[in-house]
């Protein structure tokens, strides 16, 4: 059996404690608390037809490179190994770059690393200097961004349902996040339940939503641009450009 481990550092408690997981040839080999395809660590066992897979992985490799360029999340930083890790997983690769993709896209409203790493910093600060619930309000949002991206990822891979839950559990610890509110209307879009969705991009506006030019990008967004009811919603809360 060979070991993976989660690659994504910073992000997920699997790849934090570098615990590693054995799997059989055939077996998922994505991580099972976040979902990221796992790296093959060094000394696993050898597959046959070795040369074969690694034409293929170059050839991956090739394509998710080009992917990356679009802005990947995952395979920025590690292309090979990440092309290995889906050769395991999944048979369609196109439909694997496809994935990246839409990642990639939905990505762009999701709240970066470098703001969830400052609440959690703040909420350390905070802690130190007995302040205990305001550490409490930051864990608690650093917690709803971690929440709130494994929702996109979710939601990138048809998953709609684990993507709910896990925007209902980002919203409960961050009532007033603007990004949750968004993709939760992305969701009821995705859901065709466009009332819904209506309803949740007004909330996220109220609440200070300043990512209208991302927004405009975002091709889930689509079918919802000619409806009157979203034009007169950004006609209020859209800031005009001078």
């Amino acid at each position: 059996m060979a070991k993976y481990k989660c690659p994504t550092l910073g992000d997920c408690d699997n790849a934090n404690s570098g615990v590693a997981f054995e799997r059989s040839p055939g077996e998922d080999v994505k991580c099972p608390k976040c979902d990221t395809p796992m790296e093959l660590q060094a000394g696993g066992q050898a597959r046959p037809g070795g040369s074969k897979k690694n034409a293929v992985i170059v050839a991956v490799a090739g394509a998710l490179v080009l992917a990356a360029g679009a802005g990947g999340y995952w395979y920025v930083k590690r292309p090979v190994t990440a092309a290995l890790a889906m050769i395991e997983a999944a048979p369609a690769v196109v439909e694997a770059v496809q994935k990246v993709a839409d990642y990639s896209k939905d990505a762009a409203l999701a709240p970066s690393d470098e703001a969830t790493k400052a609440l959690r910093i703040e909420g350390d600060q905070k802690l130190a200097s007995g302040d205990a619930a305001g550490a409490e309000t930051a864990s608690s949002k650093a917690a709803a961004n971690e929440m709130l991206k494994a929702a996109i990822s979710k939601m990138a891979q048809g998953k709609l349902e684990e993507a709910e839950k896990e925007l209902g559990e980002a919203r409960l610890r961050d009532p007033h996040n603007v990004l949750v509110s968004y993709n939760v209307a992305i969701l009821r879009l995705k859901q065709s339940r466009t009332d819904d969705a209506l309803a949740e991009f007004e909330t996220s506006f109220k609440d200070g939503f300043q990512y209208f030019d991302q927004m405009g990008q975002d091709r889930d967004l689509d079918t919802l641009r000619k409806d009157k009811r979203f034009q007169d919603l950004l006609s209020r809360y859209q800031p005009q450009k001078s």
